[in-house]
């Protein structure tokens, strides 16, 4: 199986050493497509050659591609690929492990943040909160109060993804909970409970994004087939923080594909070198 392999990988070497040769004495179109065809294969050699990297000695390949191989360079090529494979994985690993390690000891990036209660403040009209937000929701605008709806509990706020919110809670089960959010404007939303009164309502950045600070969230529990609602739970507040690391852990999905293009434009510059 080594050796079956080695020959695999010494094939693809071949043939990206006889493609080179083509690329030398040609120009134009076909001068560029030959270059496409040589950053694809070694593309694929670099895959295929990953688990040679990591379990045989380089001196051990080398040897055996000095000894099978037909071209001076081949050692050199093959380390020079090694290192560029190992190196791009190696950066991808680690921007992945920051993160993992940002996840498991820094909650606040991700995980739960805390909530806290204003005594001094009132709970405001529902309808006098920012009336544009809510004309779509006309069924919770004229719905009455009843005393038999209990309140839903907004018991936490987590970060998702290094910038969205998620809020969790519980409330009256197969009912329906408002929360609104306030920023300069006062976003509103609705969730429905499951059985076993649990909810969950995801707020994104993209579509409305809150400004550092304080944020206040109110919640209420709407039942649609009666049209009424409950009273409001307690005001809960938040507060919304830009950091270097929210900055660096929102963008770590873009830091990783983007080492892994670099470094395949690198791969590409020393493929013509190599020419």
């Amino acid at each position: 199986m080594k050796y079956a392999w080695l020959n695999l990988v010494l094939q693809l070497t071949n043939r990206i050493y006889q493609r080179k040769q083509k690329v030398v004495g040609q120009e134009g179109i076909a001068a560029a497509k030959n270059v496409f065809a040589l950053v694809f294969l070694e593309f694929v050699l670099a895959i295929v050659s990953f688990p040679l990297y990591l379990n045989l000695r380089p001196q051990k390949i080398t040897a055996f591609f000095e000894e099978k191989g037909g071209y001076a360079k081949i050692t050199f090529d093959y380390n020079l690929r090694r290192i560029l494979t190992l190196t791009g994985v190696g950066i991808v690993l680690s921007i992945w492990l920051v993160k993992l390690l940002l996840i498991l000891f820094v909650p606040s990036l991700f995980g739960t943040m805390r909530l806290y209660t204003v005594s001094e403040l009132r709970p405001p009209d529902l309808l006098s909160v920012s009336a544009d937000a809510l004309q779509a929701e006309t069924e919770i605008q004229t719905s009455r109060i009843t005393a038999d709806l209990a309140a839903p509990k907004l018991e936490s706020v987590r970060k998702a993804n290094g910038e969205n919110f998620v809020f969790y809670g519980i409330g009256q089960p197969n009912s329906t909970v408002v929360l609104l959010l306030s920023d300069q404007q006062t976003a509103v939303y609705t969730g429905p409970v499951d059985k076993d009164g649990n909810w969950q309502i995801d707020h994104q950045q993209k579509n409305f994004a809150l400004s550092e600070g304080n944020h206040s969230v109110l919640t209420f529990t709407f039942d649609e087939a009666s049209k009424t609602r409950s009273e409001f739970s307690g005001e809960q507040y938040f507060k919304v923080t830009t950091s270097f690391l929210d900055a660096v852990t929102r963008n770590v999905d873009v830091l990783a594909n983007w080492s892994v293009v670099i470094l395949l434009l690198f791969g590409v510059f020393l493929t013509f070198l190599t020419i």
